[in-house]
């Protein structure tokens, strides 16, 4: 099923360049757009991760606290593996 589209108003220099990427790319502007959003939406969520990570470890106390909690859930990811069989890649 094709999805529905809208209409976006862009500057005309805007508009070359998102031109010139989408051929260079062999895609269309449409998808091109669609690429840029998802990865824009991405980095917003990493950068909201990262700065709260910061306020985090500038806090001594709540750095103590994420410091146990990380260093639980390493020792939990330990021991589970410790039951699984080896892996062999050939």
């Amino acid at each position: 099923m094709p999805q529905r589209t809208t209409t976006v108003r862009v500057s005309r220099r805007t508009q070359q360049v998102l031109s010139q990427l989408a051929a260079q790319r062999g895609r269309s502007v449409s998808d091109l757009l669609d690429e840029l959003a998802e990865k824009a939406r991405r980095q917003h969520i990493l950068d909201q991760s990262a700065a709260r990570l910061a306020e985090i470890l500038a806090d001594p106390e709540e750095r103590r606290s994420y410091m146990a909690e990380l260093e639980q859930s390493e020792a939990a990811a330990t021991d589970a593996l410790r039951h699984e069989p080896p892996y062999h890649i050939a």
